[in-house]
C-alpha cells in the first residue's frame, strides 16, 4: 500500500533562515470529532477555524461526504448540513482514510449504523493500527481481505451489544468512537474498560464534546446511554497546541524564541505539559496523556539539559512504533536515546551531526517534522517529503522558504 506523502526527499540545507513567527494547524483532534457530531445533528453547522486544515481532518470530512453529508467548504469554514444519527447513506466506493488513525475508529463505527457492507481502506501506517480482536468484540460482521493484511476492511452493522468491553491501554480512540456514536445506539451500553485509560484527554475531549450537543454521559460512568445530537449552529477550532513541541526544538538548537498563537490549556489535550518548560535543564516528563509529543521532545532534551520521558508505552502503536524509530531517527544526527519499557532516557547536552545518508521516518508525521527542524541547523536530506501535511500542511513553508 503506502501513500504519496511518504514517497520523495526534501532537502533542507544547514543553517536555513531562522524562523520567528511560527504557526499552529487547526486541531485535528477537535475538528474530527466536530464533523462527524455536526454530521449527526438535523440543521446546519458552520465550523470555523479550518484554514490549512491537517490532511487527517480532510479525509474524514471527505468520507462523511461519501456517506451522504453535504459539506460546504470554505477558506477558513466548512458548513456542515446534518442528516441526523440514522441519515448516513451506503457510500458508492471504499472509504479511504488515508493515514487518519482518529477518522478510521471514529467513522468506521459510525459506518456500522448504515446496516450494509462497507470498505474502509488507508495506507501502510493505517493498516497496521488496525485491531483485529475490538472489531470482532462488537458482535458485527467484518471481514478482511488476507491474512497478511488488514486492509481493506469490510464491516457491517448495526451495533446490537448491552455490554462491551474496551481495552484502552493502546488507545483511547476506540472509546471515543463509542461515545460518539451513541446518538445511533437503540438501547443503553454498559463498557467494561480494561486497564489505564492512555490519552486519557483526548477521550475527555470525546465526552465535553458530546456534552456540548446534549449527551448525558461521563467518562467516570461505564453506563452509555443514546441521546439525541444537537450541536451549536458555530464552532470555532482551536490551534494545535501539540506542535509546540516542534517549534520548542527549533528554539532549543537555534538558540531564538519563536512567537507562536495562544492555546488554551483547555483546548491543549495534554500538550499543556510544554508551558513554562525549561528543556535547557534535566526533565522527568509523564506523557501518558501527550504521547504525540515524544519525538520532539526527546531530541530537545538530548540537545538540552536530558532527562527521562516515561508514560509513553502507547506511543508504540501509532503510525510508527515512535519509541523505537525515534531512537533509531535521531541516530542519523549523532543523537543517543535510550529505549525504556514506557518510555526514553536521554543525556543531555548532545551536539548534532549531519546524517550522511537520507534520513528514515518510517511513514510517520511527526518523526518526519522532528527531522527537519534538526536539519535546519546541520543539513540533511528527509524521507516522506509530504508526510507534514498528515497533520501541518504549511509546516515546510514556515520552516524552509
Amino acid at each position: 500500500m503506502g501513500t504519496f506523502l511518504e514517497q520523495g526527499v526534501i532537502s533542507i540545507p544547514a543553517n536555513s533562515p531562522l524562523v520567528e513567527k511560527g504557526g499552529l494547524p487547526p486541531s485535528k483532534s477537535h475538528l474530527i470529532r466536530w464533523l462527524l457530531l455536526a454530521s449527526q445533528g438535523q440543521d446546519q453547522v458552520e465550523i470555523q477555524g479550518v484554514s490549512g486544515a491537517a490532511n487527517d481532518a480532510c479525509a474524514m470530512r471527505d468520507a462523511l461526504i461519501e456517506m451522504g453529508v453535504q459539506i460546504d467548504i470554505h477558506d477558513d469554514s466548512w458548513i456542515v448540513h446534518g442528516v441526523g444519527s440514522d441519515g448516513f447513506k451506503h457510500p458508492a466506493g471504499k472509504l479511504n482514510l488515508h493515514n487518519s488513525g482518529t477518522s478510521l475508529r471514529l467513522l468506521s463505527i459510525a459506518a456500522t449504523r448504515v446496516g450494509e457492507w462497507i470498505t474502509i481502506d488507508g495506507d501502510s501506517t493505517l493498516d497496521a493500527r488496525i485491531d483485529r480482536d475490538f472489531w470482532r468484540s462488537l458482535g458485527i460482521d467484518v471481514t478482511f481481505d488476507c491474512a497478511e493484511r488488514n486492509l481493506p476492511m469490510k464491516i457491517k452493522g448495526p451495533i446490537n451489544r448491552n455490554s462491551l468491553s474496551l481495552n484502552c491501554q493502546k488507545t483511547s480512540q476506540h472509546l471515543s468512537a463509542i461515545v460518539l456514536s451513541m446518538p445511533a445506539m437503540n438501547n443503553p451500553l454498559k463498557l467494561t474498560i480494561e486497564g489505564d485509560i492512555v490519552s486519557r484527554r483526548h477521550a475527555q475531549l470525546s465526552f465535553d464534546l458530546a456534552n456540548k450537543c446534549g449527551s448525558p454521559n461521563t467518562i467516570e460512568n461505564p453506563l452509555l446511554l443514546p441521546w439525541e445530537c444537537k450541536p451549536p449552529s458555530h464552532i470555532e477550532i482551536p490551534p494545535d497546541a501539540s506542535h509546540i513541541a516542534f517549534w520548542k526544538l527549533y528554539e532549543m538548537i537555534h538558540d531564538t524564541t519563536v512567537q507562536l498563537p495562544e492555546v488554551e490549556p483547555s483546548d491543549s489535550i495534554g500538550a499543556e505539559v510544554l508551558i513554562g518548560l525549561n528543556l535547557g535543564q534535566y526533565q522527568t516528563i509523564n506523557l501518558r496523556d501527550a504521547n504525540d509529543l515524544i519525538t520532539p521532545l526527546a531530541a530537545a532534551m538530548a540537545v538540552g539539559g536530558g532527562g527521562v520521558i516515561c508514560g509513553a508505552s502507547h506511543a508504540r502503536h501509532k503510525e510508527s512504533n515512535r519509541i523505537e524509530r525515534t531512537v533509531e531517527m535521531l541516530a542519523h544526527f549523532s543523537i543517543h536515546v535510550e529505549r525504556t519499557s514506557d518510555g526514553l532516557s536521554i543525556v543531555g547536552k548532545q551536539h548534532l551531526s549531519q546524517p550522511t545518508s537520507p534520513v528514515p521516518t518510517f511513514g510517520d508525521h511527526r518523526m518526519q517534522m522532528t527531522a527537519v527542524v534538526l536539519a535546519t541547523k546541520v543539513g540533511a536530506n528527509i524521507e516522506g517529503a509530504g508526510l507534514h501535511e498528515v497533520s501541518f500542511p504549511e509546516f515546510i513553508n514556515l520552516i524552509h522558504p
